[in-house]
């Protein structure tokens, strides 16, 4: 891309932001993957065709290959990743392995991601507030959750530059428009050998183990899991509601006073607890779908006493939270497609996600994409 001749042409538009522009950009992605289904591959299965393009490896694993690629290059599917999958494929230690399994991701994902979970989050709480107080020219939550790879961990745009307001707006918008078009094998190139943390999981798993452990003997029901669950979630979307709220009021021509600190608490208490109360009685699960998934897989272990967590649990379930909320298959290991698949997670009822470990299985369903 010409750098200039972009930045000349956003000049000509100075009265958009960098804002309105991304949320422009992600709008049409959205839209423009209507006609797809999205099959999320965890990082088993994209180790499994990667090591068919290496070395070659069972039928069954190369029919799942062919068909991968078949179908995305008839514009039925795509395999988006996630900042998790990212991540983990930045903990690959062979960097040949590593521009590998890349490459199939570029192929494959046709250069698309989820945007990060406390976007999608964000999102999800914004919608149902929007929603709920009568807006209807809302786009559905599934055309604004997708963004490029380069994105993958969020946005970030230069600031703070010696330029002038309207140029500093047209060189953000230029400098992401080039940012949207940069492959994954590019920007792990440009990462090198980038150490990304992942010993601190073990640590959160043990801090989890200890806090279930403490409170063991307090815990009668999986609902009174999930419920405790879901309240810890919510408070971290008191403020989006309310922020959400007022901005409402604004657009409708009603200008409300800067809120105390008092006032402000209490309504982000009465959000959290609107949010708490409306999931309790089942009804708004699909619309606050990330609170809702990880808090049951949360609440799940948790009811199962047995269980512990371990480093690795906290990766596979911002996977099913991805997947199950926004992709049509999840293709992932056995013991979380067995949690996943239990009935009192009901997650099947409401969330039309094909969930298996078994790759004759994945081949079927993908044979059966017309």
């Amino acid at each position: 891309m010409n750098i200039s001749r972009s930045i000349n042409n956003h000049l000509k538009e100075p009265d958009i932001s960098i804002d309105q522009h991304t949320n422009r950009c992600i709008k049409a992605l959205g839209q423009s993957l209507r006609s797809r289904r999205a099959v999320y591959l965890d990082m088993r299965f994209w180790i499994i065709i990667r090591d068919v393009v290496r070395r070659g490896t069972d039928s069954a694993s190369q029919i799942f290959l062919e068909l991968l690629r078949k179908k995305t290059n008839e514009g039925l599917i795509f395999c988006p990743i996630s900042e998790s999958i990212f991540v983990e494929l930045m903990k690959q230690s062979d960097p040949a392995s590593r521009t590998m399994t890349a490459n199939l991701m570029d192929e494959l994902s046709l250069g698309i991601t989820l945007i990060p979970e406390h976007m999608r989050f964000a999102t999800e709480v914004t919608h149902f507030f929007r929603t709920s107080l009568g807006q209807t020219d809302l786009l559905p939550l599934e055309d604004l959750v997708w963004c490029k790879l380069s994105y993958v961990f969020g946005f970030l745009h230069p600031s703070n530059t010696p330029f002038d307001e309207s140029t500093e707006r047209a060189m953000q918008k230029a400098f992401f428009d080039h940012m949207w078009t940069i492959p994954l094998t590019q920007i792990i190139d440009l990462l090198g050998d980038t150490k990304f943390p992942g010993s601190y999981l073990n640590d959160l798993a043990n801090e989890l183990n200890a806090g279930i452990a403490a409170h063991a003997d307090e815990l009668r029901s999986f609902k009174q899991a999930y419920m405790a669950e879901v309240r810890g979630a919510v408070e971290l979307a008191g403020g989006i509601a309310a922020d959400t709220i007022s901005e409402i009021a604004a657009a409708s021509g009603v200008t409300l006073a800067g809120p105390t600190p008092e006032e402000r608490r209490r309504a982000e208490n009465n959000c959290e607890n609107l949010m708490a109360l409306v999931l309790e009685k089942g009804k708004a699960q699909k619309q606050l779908r990330t609170i809702h998934i990880l808090a049951s897989l949360h609440a799940s272990l948790r009811w199962n006493k047995g269980q512990k967590f371990v480093g690795n649990d906290i990766y596979d379930f911002h996977h099913a939270t991805a997947a199950i909320a926004y992709c049509d298959a999840f293709f992932t290991e056995g013991p979380l497609c067995k949690m996943i698949r239990q009935n009192h997670l009901k997650f099947g009822e409401l969330f039309n996600c094909h969930v298996t470990a078994d790759i004759d299985e994945a081949v079927a369903w993908l044979e059966a994409i017309k």
